[in-house]
């Protein structure tokens, strides 16, 4: 896999454990304003980590400016099975090979077990 850049939201927390990770990763991570109308011009794609499919409004406008203007979309949700969602992850990469991608989530996220073991899992990938 070859992802370049992680687009993460300005003043997020979510953002800044998500720029914590990729550190070692040789990813660069860049902070935007999630109202920026110029996003598609920066990423390949969107791709928002959940609970049960509980996401915030700002994240589904966002979704769907990206996805009008032919951007992958892809959802994590971190309560469903670990392993699936990280093979289905991992395809998606593999199918639409981003170079940069915009992170998205609530911050509520990061007090979920399960987002360090499913980045774990992938980190061969990115």
């Amino acid at each position: 896999m070859n992802l370049e850049t992680i687009y993460v939201i300005s003043d997020n927390k979510f953002g800044k454990y998500i720029a914590e990770w990729a550190g070692s990763k040789k990813v660069e991570v860049i902070t935007t304003q999630q109202k920026n109308s110029n996003l598609f011009d920066l990423v390949d794609g969107v791709v928002i980590f959940h609970e049960n499919h509980n996401f915030r409004k700002e994240d589904l406008e966002t979704q769907d400016v990206l996805n009008e203007n032919n951007r992958a979309v892809h959802k994590v949700d971190l309560n469903g099975t670990l392993s699936a969602t990280n093979s289905n992850f991992i395809m998606w990469l593999e199918r639409n090979k981003p170079k940069s991608l915009l992170f998205l989530a609530d911050d509520a996220v990061i007090k979920n077990n399960n987002l360090s073991a499913f980045l774990e899992g992938v980190d061969e990938t990115i």
